[in-house]
Parts: structure tokens; sequence; C-alpha cells
């Protein structure tokens, strides 16, 4: 039995591009996202079929690689099959291809099926493993390398979490936590450097109306430079871990 793929084509529009044209970071993670959710409506356990039981897929991990940005006014199809189910913990793997079928983006993700009125994770359920199409005899994860720890901080911002950040769990959506770090990037090496590959963690949630810091710390490392990524709360409490790597 092989997991159940899916694939979605897209467009990229005037509002998903930067100056240079190419689609922004958080763009390409809207639209895995989006497949992502996609998939799970056509099989039937989708947002309204979560409520219902009360549950819902929290996003965990991020390892994101960019091969090649896409393009204003580009079509492009977004795949997505989960790798393998493990206790409370889903790895997914998605893949962005121009029409040419060339690998723009590839992307490794790690979800935890959490109650979400007792707000602990809960194990995965038979009805998930039939619906994904996944084996109970296979529960390899996905390996996500681990975030280095900030030492120290170069450039701070505070940020109000607004109702538009909300997804359609009530939670932040998680997108909202890249572009909050990403907006701490020093301007020369948005200009001059590619974003090639970005990595997450989030560890606690966050909720409206509450202020948030995203701190950066900058590191060279020959032609790339590193950017270490912490939000916290208003009581300093770690939200999520980033880790972006651009490249000349």
């Amino acid at each position: 039995m092989s997991p159940a793929l899916f694939e979605q084509e897209y467009l990229i529009h005037s509002y998903e591009v930067d100056c240079k044209k190419r689609a922004l970071i958080t763009s390409l993670m809207n639209f895995l996202n989006d497949v992502a959710m996609r998939q799970s409506e056509q099989l039937g356990v989708g947002i309204d079929y979560l409520k219902g039981k009360k549950a819902a897929w929290v996003l965990y991990k991020w390892d994101i690689r960019i091969h090649n940005y896409p393009m204003f006014n580009e079509k492009i199809t977004v795949k997505t099959a989960p790798h393998s189910f493990r206790k409370f913990y889903a790895y997914r793997k998605f893949e962005m291809l121009n029409k040419n079928k060339e690998k723009l983006v590839s992307a490794n993700s790690v979800w935890l099926l959490v109650d979400t009125q007792k707000k602990r994770p809960i194990k995965i359920t038979k009805d998930m493993y039939k619906a994904y199409q996944i084996s109970k005899d296979f529960d390899e994860p996905l390996e996500i390398g681990e975030i280095g720890q900030l030492t120290s901080f170069d450039m701070q911002k505070n940020f109000n979490v607004r109702y538009s950040d909300i997804d359609t769990n009530s939670h932040v959506n998680n997108v909202k936590y890249a572009a909050w770090s990403l907006e701490t990037v020093p301007l020369d090496i948005i200009q001059n450097y590619t974003m090639t590959n970005l990595k997450i963690a989030y560890l606690k949630e966050t909720t409206y109306g509450k202020t948030i810091k995203a701190l950066t710390q900058v590191l060279s490392k020959g032609e790339k430079v590193i950017c270490l990524h912490k939000i916290v709360d208003e009581d300093n409490q770690e939200l999520c871990l980033l880790e972006s790597v651009w490249g000349k």
C-alpha cells in the first residue's frame, strides 16, 4: 500500500511576489499548507471532520529547500503525500514543480495530532491510517536537523498578533512566524542573497492580542549567510525557532 498522493496547480499572482517578481517564501509556504489541507478535504478527513472529533493537526517542524523560485505569472504544480505515522506524529513530504517538471521546492514536515480541548497530543487514529493509506508496519520518521540556538542577537522587532494572523484552528497561522522573523533580516542580505533553506520548529502557541518579539543573529560562513531566529512572547518564553540559509 502506497501513501495517498495529491497534487494541485497554482498560478503565481502579483501579490505573492517580491520586487524581483520572485514568489515570496511565505507564498510558497501558503501553497504547501493549502495543498495538505486540500488533500485532507478530498479524503474526507478535513476541517469539519477534525472539529467533530475535537482534534486538529498542528505543525511541529518544517524543512523547506528552495532550488529555484517560481516567478510572477508562472504556473506551478505542488505535490504532497504523507510519508509515515508514528504515535502522535505525522511526517509529510512536498514537491513544487514548474511546467517542465523541474523541481523548484522540496520540503519535509512533521505534524502532531492534538486534542483541541485537552491541548495535548493524541495517538493517530485508525481512520487516519485508512484515509491516507498509511501502513502501520512503516513508521520511519523524516529527519529534520536541529536548529541552532542564538547566543546573541543583531536585530529585534516587536509585533502584535492581529485577528488576520489566526487560522482555522484558532491558532496563529504557522506562516506568520516566518514572516515576523524575516522582517528582522538585514536589508543588504535580502537584496544581495537568496534564501535556499528554511527550517522551523514550533514550540508554543500564542494568541490574538499578544505582543511577540522576533530576534535574529546573523552568522557568515564563506559565500553563505546563516540567520538564526527566535520568536518569544511577552514573558520571553520561546514560541518558535527558525534557521534561514542564504546564498549568492
